[in-house]
């Protein structure tokens, strides 16, 4: 949508001093009688794809609103981003506040492209706006806090008093919602601004356990052509959520054993940022919709994750559920995920900006290094060779301890405990029978620690056997390595206990009960998924009897805790 109107560039006359009036071509201009009305209505400091100006440009705006049943000139007034500065940005003759209605101004610095154009700024990361008469005095004044890109702070209902900070259904030049209002008190001079309180991390909005979001993807037919002929080419795309049309942002097909085709139950990776580099969706850039094709209980990976994260030390995604439909057709039930780049390591880390690899049939081993595949930062593998060639050292001991400067090892032997724990057999440090080397993982090269952690991925083949061999399935030299030194290999052992220990203190049983009832009226209507829906209940109680049975099988192959 392209909106008209005039924008946040610098105005039509010449800033005057704070507390001088503003002098038009017949003399010195007067406010309106009734400008007490108008205020500033919605704000957005980050707009990437929201809507776009008269040239053709999504720059950021303010929404200012008169409830009158007469039109305001507003030539003469001012917008400002500095109080003390009431005429920063003068308007120019024409500019109008409509009569019940919205006049949309750009706040992009380009007062030579229109008189909707002024010249302030909006930062994302908060600060004040205002409006002001000829005279100086305010009309509206705002001061507010970090905003999230293509999200608006709104009054609602128009006019009121009551600020919305994140605002998914952003109306530039329209209601917002909640409809009108009385009007807001006029400004009073010795009132403090108005506040809009930051936006804060809004991404649990679709991405919380609580929260199961119903998606549509619109995709054009030579997008799906595309798919259809070259899965992994990205395509534009529109992402509709909640009555809001989002693009154009990025999808592809993922998947190895799990992949589908475009026209049967396709698994997408979503990039919010894929053609626009400033857009994100709800605050994210990188979403996975996981088709659950090898995952009969259809429960797997959200699950594995939250186990993850509630026992903590071991950085991973968030998941939960989605109904996603293509072009009108629905697709069925996803597992909806996060996916694990530099905006999810940030959540774990102070420097989410070092080296991060997705472990692909890959070791720490000197024929099995090319597997290692840049996912973000630098391509810096300065770490992975130092481990590599610390694992080559003889006794075990030694490889060990030079090894401990490159790795976080008792973070490590908590990842590794996790695996076995959850029955990961198909990540890294395990893999699929006859495989060499593992998959399904990642390795992050913190530069606030200088040492390689690691990123459980993959998780649809969790909870699914659980008389696996942990330790003969291992195609790994670390772990090997450190089974092989007593303290190494006793911190593992600790490391299962406690994590079992913390899976029992938030009741993973009830909460995969908990899961199984929420999409239980929603598997019958996944027609796509390639199985029955038998097999789906069949599956989730295997996945029980393997939770609930977890600790008395692992209490027959593990020594008993050290530490406890």
């Amino acid at each position: 949508m392209t909106l008209m109107g005039a924008a946040c560039g610098g105005g039509g006359g010449a800033a005057t001093p704070a507390d001088g009036a503003v002098a038009g071509d017949g003399g010195t201009i007067v406010a309106d009688p009734n400008d007490h009305a108008i205020t500033i209505n919605e704000i957005m400091a980050t707009n990437a794809l929201t809507t776009v100006d008269d040239t053709g440009v999504a720059a950021p705006w303010i929404e200012l609103y008169n409830p009158t049943g007469g039109d305001i000139s507003l030539h003469g007034y001012a917008l400002t981003d500095d109080f003390d500065q009431p005429h920063r940005a003068v308007l120019p003759e024409g500019i109008v506040a409509p009569a019940h209605g919205y006049l949309v101004l750009w706040c992009d610095g380009r007062s030579s492209v229109g008189t909707a154009h002024v010249a302030i700024s909006l930062s994302a990361a908060g600060g004040n706006v205002a409006l002001a008469r000829p005279d100086g005095s305010y009309v509206d004044r705002v001061t507010y806090g970090g905003q999230v890109v293509d999200f608006s702070g709104a009054r609602e209902p128009d006019g009121s008093t009551n600020w919305v900070a994140a605002e998914w259904h952003v109306s530039p030049g329209a209601a917002n919602p909640g409809g009108g209002a009385p009007a807001a008190p006029a400004e009073i001079a010795s009132d403090p601004p108005e506040t809009i309180s930051a936006a804060g991390d809004i991404s649990d909005r679709v991405l919380g356990g609580d929260v199961m979001p119903s998606y549509e993807l619109r995709i054009d037919d030579a997008g799906i052509a595309s798919l259809r002929a070259q899965p992994d080419t990205w395509v534009q795309a529109t992402l509709v959520y909640d009555g809001r049309a989002y693009g154009p942002i990025g999808v592809n097909l993922k998947g190895t054993q799990s992949f589908e085709p475009i026209d049967a139950k396709p698994a997408f990776r979503v990039h919010a940022d894929q053609f626009v580099d400033a857009a994100r969706f709800f605050g994210i850039k990188d979403l996975y919709l996981n088709n659950m094709s090898t995952d009969l209980s259809m429960m797997h990976e959200r699950l594995a994750y939250w186990s993850i994260l509630q026992v903590g030390g071991v950085p991973a995604s968030r998941a939960n559920h989605a109904m996603v439909t293509m072009n009108g057709q629905l697709l069925g039930l996803y597992a909806h995920i996060e996916e694990p780049r530099s905006q999810m390591l940030s959540r774990f880390f102070t420097n989410s900006s070092g080296a991060l690899y997705t472990i692909h049939y890959a070791d720490f081993a000197p024929q099995y290094l090319s597997g290692f595949e840049p996912q973000g930062g630098p391509d810096d593998r300065t770490l992975i060779n130092a481990l590599t060639q610390s694992l080559t050292l003889t006794p075990a001991a030694s490889a060990i301890a030079s090894a401990g400067p490159s790795v976080n090892l008792h973070e490590f032997t908590r990842y590794w405990a996790m695996m076995v724990v959850l029955g990961h057999w198909g990540a890294w440090p395990y893999a699929a029978t006859g495989e060499p080397v593992g998959a399904n993982a990642g390795t992050y090269a913190d530069p606030a620690t200088n040492q390689l952690y690691f990123i459980p991925e993959g998780t649809d083949d969790t909870f699914a056997t659980a008389d696996y061999d942990y330790m003969g399935l291992l195609r790994s030299v670390l772990p090997e390595t450190c089974a092989q030194v007593p303290s190494c290999y006793q911190d593992f052992v600790n490391q299962v206990w406690e994590i079992l220990d913390k899976m029992d203190a938030v009741n993973w049983v009830g909460q995969n009960d908990q899961i199984a009832t929420e999409i239980a009226p929603l598997v019958p209507m996944d027609t796509r998924k390639p199985y029955t829906n038998a097999d789906v209940q069949t599956a989730q109680q295997q996945m029980r009897y393997f939770i609930t049975g977890r600790r008395q099988y692992l209490g027959t192959k593990l020594p008993a805790a050290t530490s406890h």
